[in-house]
């Protein structure tokens, strides 16, 4: 019997035109905000991490009819399935805490049940039990957070939810393994809160925030970044922020950069995309491609990938948008 011929090519040509082809359109997909299935309901506030490849997220808060909610549902992104499921509730409702992830757990301390101001240090394992580890830790709401080794540092923040006076400088390290909290140097401003912190190079950088300004009675917000000096264990002054904005985020990309993004600038304004890429080398910041919307946003690093979840993008809103970027593409936008 006479065989037809393949209409398949084996062209190494053909084969290695088409690979290149495919790996082209897949980086200039990775170049641009990409949109994910979003979170099960409107958040912001949560605290949020990896696990492996997939993003966990505890907490938060919304609103629904005028009211503001204070949540205790636990979600995972499956990311090997592009979709989000229930894992789990914390124990009390938790919103504007203090977290990171360390050897595959995720911690957390403070944060308000929107009655309570939390004074505890608590973890999320991998098959999402909760557990709480110290139940003497700051009693801290809104502050600025970073993990540093196996060290929860807690910068900043308010004694009660939504009181700006209670607003401080204190700043804290808890270890994760111990539960033991020890005190760090003041930040060098009179009080701060919702400002963003990072770890990069081993060291810990924050930027923006806010100040309670009791002239004004009101709060103001900063253009301050920092950095801790581990060999003078002091707080180091750096050039501003661009602006002055608190509720903003920041992820490391490298071990040099780190993406500074969103957040609130002032009534006129209000929600923010604009994103900095900084320079922890030089101290210098560049603007970088925006955010996929304007918001207090989580940004959290999964491999290759920065991701953007929720946030608060209007007064007494919450958004449940979830995106992602390829962390080379935000290094590409700004030429490193």
């Amino acid at each position: 019997m006479k065989r037809e011929p393949s209409t398949t090519s084996t062209n190494p040509l053909a084969i290695l035109i088409a690979l290149t082809l495919m790996s082209t359109i897949c980086l200039a997909l990775a170049a641009e905000w990409e949109p994910l299935p979003p979170l099960p309901e409107a958040n912001g506030g949560f605290v949020g991490g990896a696990f492996g490849e997939d993003l966990v997220i505890a907490g938060g808060t919304n609103w629904k009819d005028g009211m503001k909610h204070w949540l205790d549902r636990i979600f995972v992104f499956e990311t090997s399935r592009n979709a989000w499921r229930e894992a789990g509730r914390l124990p009390v409702p938790c919103a504007y805490a203090a977290y990171g992830v360390n050897n595959g757990r995720l911690f957390f301390a403070g944060g308000s049940s929107g009655e309570t101001t939390h004074a505890s240090l608590s973890q999320i394992a991998r098959d999402f039990t909760v557990q709480t580890i110290a139940s003497d830790t700051p009693a801290i709401v809104s502050c600025a957070s970073a993990m540093l080794g196996p060290e929860l540092w807690i910068i900043g923040g308010s004694r009660e939810q939504g009181q700006g006076t209670t607003m401080t400088n204190a700043c804290h390290a808890i270890d994760t393994r111990t539960g033991k909290t020890r005190r760090l140097p003041d930040l060098p401003v009179p009080s701060f809160s919702s400002g963003a912190a990072a770890a990069c190079g081993g060291r810990i950088f924050v930027f923006g925030g806010a100040r309670w300004d009791a002239a004004a009675n009101a709060v103001a917000n900063l253009r301050s970044t920092f950095a801790w000096s581990a060999k003078d264990e002091r707080w180091e002054t750096l050039a501003p922020h661009p602006s002055a904005v608190r509720g903003c985020t920041a992820v490391a990309l490298d071990e040099r950069h780190l993406y500074v993004a969103g957040g609130y600038k002032n009534d006129a304004e209000e929600f923010t995309a604009e994103a900095f890429l900084f320079d922890t080398k030089n101290g210098h910041f560049q603007k970088s491609k925006a955010l996929p919307h304007r918001a207090m946003t989580t940004l959290i690093r999964s491999g290759d990938f920065i991701y953007c979840l929720g946030g608060e993008d209007q007064k007494k809103h919450r958004t449940a948008a979830v995106w992602r970027i390829a962390c080379q593409a935000l290094l590409d936008a700004t030429g490193h």
